[in-house]
C-alpha cells in the first residue's frame, strides 16, 4: 500500500528516494588516499590498468569514394541534429525524407533544460528561445481544485543557465535546425524514400526510390515506423496503452493563467495544458472514452471541461489529432554500419516532455563519436559504446514515462478514488519542501543523466566522490563575474579542463599552459591565483566552480576531459598529463598528442 501510495501523483514518483535510486546508473567507484591528507580512508586506488601506456585498438581513417560518409534517413529533430552535429565535425552527411515537406504541426514540444545546452553548443540557444514560451512549473489539480505543483525557480539549479522547461513546438526545433544545416550547406533530399539496405565490410549501399547511395555509415531516425530499422533486421517489442486520447493546438479561455503546464485528475479522466505560444495557442489533451465517435473540438471541449470541472472554451484550432500511446524499444542501437536514433529506437507515453529531448541526445552521443571515427582514426569499440550507452538510458526512460503515465492516466475505479483522496494531501506536503523541487526538476531537464564508466569513460584516480565522475553531466560554475564554465565548453568537440584550488605562481601556470597547449585540443586552467589575461587560464573569483568539481580542499588539483556531449570522458584528481595524453589518444589515435614532459 505504501508503494501505490507513493505512485499516486507524478511528485511523489520523482521525489521517493527509494525510486529516485533506480534513476541513478552511475555507481560510485572507490577513492585514493590523497597524498599527505591523512584524512580520507584508503579504500584502494581507482586507476586505469592501462596507465603503462598500452594504446588503445585503433583503425586508420579511411580514403573512401563514398556519396557521403554517412547518411541519415529521416529529418525530424532527432535525424537534423545528427547531421547538425556530424556536419559541425566536418563529416560529409547526407539527409533524405520520405515526407515532400517538413512538419507544420506541434508534434512534441517541451525541450528541457539539458536540450537547451546541447543547443549552445552549436550556437542556436538563443534563436531556440526565441521560437518558444518558458514554463518555471507544473500544477496538479484533484477533482477541479489546484493541489499544489513544482516551481522550477526553487530548484536552485545553479549547475544551468537554463532553470526551466521550453515550450517549443517540434515543427520550430526543426525550423531551427533546418536554417542552420542550409547555412552550413546541407539541404534535405525531399519525397526520397529507402527501398534496400545492404552492408558490406566496408560500406552501406543504400537503394532509394529514384537512385543508390553508398555511406560508410547509416542512421535511421526515420520514426516508429522505420524502414532502417526494418532492413537491419532489428525488433520493435513492446505494448499500447488501452486509452486514447484527444488533442488540440488552439486558444484556450479559462480562469488559470496560461504559464504553467497544469495536469488535470478526475476520476478516470485525464486532462493536460500546455502553454505554446502564450495565450494565442496552448495544447489541451483530454481522455477520449469513445474512439468511435468522429471527432470535433466540441466534443474535445465538453470532455476537458469534465476533467477540469471548469467552463474552459476552446476555439480557433491549429492542430487537432487522436492517438494512442506506445511503449516500445529495440533490444540494441547498433548493427554493423548501421545505428538509430530517436523513435526508430524507442516509443512511450509522452508523460513528463522526454521523447524528442532524448531523440536529440541519442544525437549528441552518436554524432562525435562517428566523427572521432571517421576523422581522427578512434577504434570501432568507440561506436559500440553509443548502444551502451544510450541503450539503458531508453530502458530507463520507458520505465520512468510509464509510471508518470499510470499515476496520473493510467488508474481507474478504486486506485484513481484512492489517487485522488491522498493525492491533495501528498502533492501539497511535497509542494512545501524545497527538496521535491529540485529533485523534479533534476530529473525532468535530464540533468542528472550520467552513463557507466567503461573504456572511453574513465575515473583514473578519484580523492573525491564529489563532482562529476565519468559518464556524468559536466556541469555549469560560476568562475568569475564574466566566465562561466559553459563559456569554456563552446562548440561541439573535446575539452580539457585543469583546476587548481591550490595557489600557483607564475612558472607554474605557465608550464600547466604549455601542457594543456601540446595536447591539440580545446584546453582551459581554472585557477584562484591573479592570472595573466589568456584564452586559456581563468582565476575564479569564488569557491563555486571548484566544489561543483569535487576540489574540496584548499590544495586540490583536478584534470577532466570533456566529450563534445557535455559528459566526463576522463577524471584525475590530480594534474597526471601524461596519463591524460594516453587517453585522449585512444580518442583521437590520429592527431598529435605529444608527451607532456615537464619543462
Amino acid at each position: 500500500m505504501g508503494l501505490l501510495v507513493i505512485a499516486l501523483v507524478t511528485i511523489a514518483v520523482l521525489v521517493t528516494r527509494r525510486l529516485w535510486g533506480k534513476f541513478t546508473n552511475n555507481p560510485l567507484p572507490q577513492l585514493a588516499a590523497r597524498p599527505g591528507a591523512g584524512v580520507l580512508q584508503r579504500l584502494g586506488k581507482v586507476r586505469n590498468p592501462e596507465r603503462d601506456g598500452s594504446p588503445a585498438r585503433t583503425r586508420a581513417p579511411r580514403q573512401s569514394p563514398q556519396d557521403c560518409e554517412v547518411l541519415v534517413v529521416g529529418a525530424g529533430p532527432s535525424g537534423l541534429m545528427t547531421a547538425a552535429l556530424l556536419k559541425q565535425q566536418g563529416v560529409d552527411v547526407c539527409v533524405i525524407d520520405a515526407n515532400a515537406g517538413p512538419a507544420t504541426e506541434s508534434r512534441a514540444f517541451a525541450v528541457q533544460a539539458r536540450t537547451v545546452e546541447l543547443f549552445r553548443n552549436l550556437g542556436l540557444a538563443d534563436e531556440l528561445l526565441a521560437r518558444g514560451v518558458v514554463t518555471n512549473g507544473i500544477r496538479f489539480h484533484i477533482r477541479g481544485k489546484e493541489a499544489g505543483g513544482l516551481d522550477f525557480d526553487r530548484s536552485k539549479a545553479a549547475t544551468t543557465p537554463y532553470q526551466f522547461i521550453l515550450m517549443a513546438p517540434q515543427a520550430e526545433v526543426e525550423e531551427l535546425l533546418l536554417h542552420h544545416l542550409a547555412r552550413n550547406g546541407v539541404t534535405v533530399r525531399r519525397g526520397t524514400r529507402l527501398v534496400d539496405l545492404v552492408q558490406s565490410e566496408d560500406a552501406v549501399m543504400a537503394t532509394l526510390n529514384d537512385r543508390t547511395v553508398t555511406a560508410n555509415y547509416v542512421v535511421g531516425a526515420d520514426g516508429a515506423h522505420s524502414t532502417v530499422r526494418a532492413k537491419l533486421g532489428l525488433g520493435f517489442e513492446g505494448e499500447k496503452y488501452a486509452q486514447r486520447y484527444l488533442l488540440a493546438d488552439c486558444t484556450v479561455e479559462w480562469p488559470f493563467d496560461h504559464a504553467h503546464f497544469r495536469v488535470f485528475m478526475n476520476r478516470n479522466r485525464i486532462g493536460l495544458f500546455l502553454p505554446l505560444q502564450g495565450k494565442q495557442v496552448s495544447r489541451v489533451m483530454v481522455t477520449d472514452f469513445d474512439p468511435d465517435a468522429p471527432f470535433d473540438l466540441a466534443r474535445l471541449q465538453a470532455e476537458l471541461r469534465t476533467a477540469t470541472n471548469t467552463g474552459v472554451t476552446l476555439h480557433s484550432p491549429v492542430w487537432t489529432s487522436r492517438y494512442q500511446v506506445h511503449l516500445k524499444k529495440v533490444g540494441t542501437y547498433r548493427q554493423g554500419r548501421g545505428f538509430l536514433v530517436g523513435d526508430a529506437a524507442h516509443i512511450h507515453s509522452p508523460a513528463g516532455g522526454q521523447g524528442m529531448n532524448t531523440g536529440l541526445h541519442d544525437a549528441a552521443n552518436l554524432a562525435w563519436k562517428l566523427g572521432a571515427v571517421l576523422r581522427h582514426g578512434a577504434a570501432d569499440a568507440l561506436l559500440d559504446s553509443y548502444s551502451a550507452e544510450r541503450h539503458p538510458e531508453g530502458v530507463r526512460l520507458l520505465k520512468f514515462t510509464d509510471r508518470l503515465y499510470k499515476v496520473a492516466a493510467g488508474l481507474s475505479g478504486a486506485k484513481a478514488w484512492l489517487r485522488d483522496t491522498l493525492g491533495p494531501f501528498l502533492i501539497g506536503r511535497m509542494s512545501a519542501a524545497p527538496l521535491p523541487h529540485r529533485r523534479s526538476f533534476h530529473r525532468l531537464s535530464q540533468l542528472g543523466l550520467g552513463y557507466r564508466p567503461g573504456e572511453f569513460a574513465v575515473n583514473e584516480l578519484l580523492y573525491s566522490l564529489k563532482g562529476p565522475l565519468a559518464g556524468h553531466r559536466a556541469p555549469d560554475a560560476r568562475i568569475n563575474a564574466h566566465t562561466h564554465v559553459f563559456d569554456l565548453l563552446t562548440g561541439y568537440e573535446l575539452h580539457v579542463v585543469a583546476l587548481s584550488r591550490r595557489h600557483l605562481g607564475t612558472p607554474e601556470i605557465t608550464e600547466i599552459d604549455r601542457r594543456l597547449t601540446a595536447f591539440g585540443v580545446s584546453a582551459h586552467l581554472v585557477t584562484r591565483v591573479e592570472a595573466r589575461p589568456d584564452d586559456r587560464v581563468h582565476q575564479a573569483d569564488s569557491a563555486q566552480v571548484f566544489e561543483h568539481y569535487g576540489l574540496t580542499e584548499r590544495d586540490s588539483q583536478a584534470l577532466y576531459v570533456i566529450r563534445p556531449d557535455g559528459h566526463v570522458a576522463w577524471r584525475a584528481d590530480e594534474l597526471d598529463f601524461e596519463a591524460c595524453r594516453r587517453f585522449l589518444t585512444r580518442l583521437h589515435p590520429g592527431a598529435e598528442h605529444p608527451r607532456a614532459r615537464a619543462a
